[in-house]
């Protein structure tokens, strides 16, 4: 009976400790996760120039292409790194593909607002953008009160710019369009009557055809976008570092002409 109760006590020692041992080991941080794959997963937009487009060559190009190369070199300490794999978003499917681990961060032109510092992180401000409105050159469209009251006003479902439109023209008329693209296509057909968007991707989307009314309706600061964790953190530094290191070199203001660089 002895030997059995001795027995009993060894096994669930035994059991104590490869317990214990489990919960001492260490999840790997996103870090050392994207250090082992070889290669940083960014989630990008496509149809937003002057931050995410394809250029005539079909290469995919802009800010926010540049700043995703910026924050590989940092990663992995060498310059022009091609450790990078992008996977485009869209408003709708970008923080999705964050918290489901598709993608490592968001590089999509995403706002900082206190809802989606609820469930993300976010990198230091790299740029500062204001809502405002485009529409056909010879629209007498003066402003966004204009939808109070008639026409259709074209925004970008899950945008800031949706947001901007139900709070301050409550009874326009609004439809939702799944992208920027979109969006554009139907104010040249006439199915609406102008877009509230973020004037630096308007301005990168006229080609001359349309008309941006001077004036604006919110501030908004655009950031790196990573999973809400502290397995992140190290991620964040690393990010932070290659975009204050972009602000300093001033880069961006070759790519948009009177780019707002944000640095605090």
């Amino acid at each position: 009976m002895k030997k059995y109760t001795t027995l009993s006590i060894i096994l669930i020692f035994s059991l104590f400790l490869l317990t214990s041992c489990a919960r001492l080991k260490k999840e790997p941080t996103d870090l050392e996760i994207i250090y082992e794959r070889g290669y940083l997963i960014a989630g990008v937009k496509t149809d937003s120039p002057p931050f995410g487009y394809y250029d005539k060559n079909g290469e995919l190009t802009g800010i926010d292409i540049e700043l995703t190369k910026k924050i590989a070199d940092e990663i992995f300490e060498e310059e022009n790194s091609k450790r990078i794999y992008f996977v485009p978003v869209t408003p709708q499917t970008k923080i999705a593909k964050l918290n489901s681990k598709e993608i490592d961060i968001i590089v999509a032109t995403l706002s900082i607002t206190p809802k989606r510092k609820l469930i993300m992180d976010f990198s230091i401000p790299y740029f500062t953008a204001n809502q405002t409105i485009m529409t056909k050159k010879d629209s007498d469209i003066k402003n966004i009160y204009y939808f109070n009251k008639k026409g259709k006003l074209g925004v970008v479902l899950g945008t800031t710019g949706e947001k901007a439109a139900r709070m301050i023209v409550p009874n326009a008329y609004v439809i939702g369009m799944t992208n920027y693209t979109e969006a554009l296509k139907n104010l040249k057909n006439g199915n609406i009557n102008g877009i509230l968007g973020d004037d630096a991707i308007l301005k990168g989307l006229n080609k001359g055809d349309y008309k941006i009314i001077p004036h604006s309706y919110s501030k908004e600061f655009y950031g790196v976008g990573v999973r809400k964790t502290e397995n992140s953190k190290d991620l964040l530094k690393k990010i932070d570092t290659a975009i204050s290191a972009l602000l300093d070199e001033k880069r961006f203001n070759s790519s948009l002409n009177n780019a707002k660089i944000n640095k605090k």
